[in-house]
C-alpha cells in the first residue's frame, strides 16, 4: 500500500489520543517513533530545525540525543525545553512518508 496523502493521520478524525510508546535516535536529526496504534514513523526534524529558532539547538547532536518522552506518550522534549506533541510528530511523518512516495 502507497502512502498518500489521505493517509495522514488527522487527529480531529478521531476520538482517541495517539501516544509515543517509543523514541530512538537514527542520526541527529532523524528518530524512529513508534506511536501506540502500531505504526512507526521514521521522523527527520530538519524542516523544524530549520523554520523555528526554538528548535535550532536541535542540530547539535549532544543536545538532539536527549530526546525523551514526556507526559505519558503525548510528546517528546529535549534538554532544551523543546518539546513536540504526539499528534504533530505523527502527522509530519506521515507528511514525510507520503512526500517520498513509500509505502506505510
Amino acid at each position: 500500500m502507497t502512502s498518500r496523502v489521505e493517509d495522514i493521520y488527522d487527529p480531529a478524525a478521531t476520538s482517541d489520543f495517539i501516544h509515543i510508546v517509543r523514541v530512538d535516535l537514527v542520526s541527529t536529526p532523524v528518530i524512529k517513533v513508534l506511536f501506540d496504534d502500531g505504526v512507526e514513523r521514521t521522523v527527520d526534524f530538519s524542516p523544524v530545525i530549520a523554520r523555528s529558532k526554538w528548535f535550532r539547538t536541535l542540530d547539535v547532536p549532544t543536545t538532539f540525543e536527549t530526546v525523551e518522552v514526556i507526559n505519558n506518550g503525548r510528546a517528546l522534549q529535549w534538554v532544551t525545553g523543546a518539546d513536540y506533541c504526539a499528534d504533530a510528530l505523527r502527522i509530519l511523518g506521515d507528511e514525510q512518508l507520503a512526500a517520498k512516495g513509500k509505502t506505510a
